[in-house]
């Protein structure tokens, strides 16, 4: 049998909130749909959350770190190229 993993309201929220900003608009893609200067904005916008994502995804037993640690390497990456 699985365990269901407990979430905090914030973990919940923040899950909720990217879900949200990165549901595309009806007939587009993702990216088909954002400009690079929408996309850092989006990042900036998200950011917050993200790190609650990599909270989450480290208690995961098995995968959950090595996600996280990729997820924490991908917003390095965005850190760079979308400056504040």
């Amino acid at each position: 049998m699985t365990e269901q993993m407990q979430l905090t309201k914030e973990e919940t929220a923040a899950l909720d909130r990217i879900e949200a900003e990165l549901k595309p608009a009806a007939g587009a893609s993702a990216l088909d749909a954002e400009s690079a200067e929408n996309l850092c904005e989006k990042y900036h916008a998200l950011k917050g959350s993200l790190e609650f994502l990599v909270k989450i995804l480290k208690k995961i037993p098995g995968f959950g770190a090595k996600a996280a640690a990729a997820l924490e390497f991908l917003m390095k990456l965005a850190d760079t190229v979308c400056p504040v």
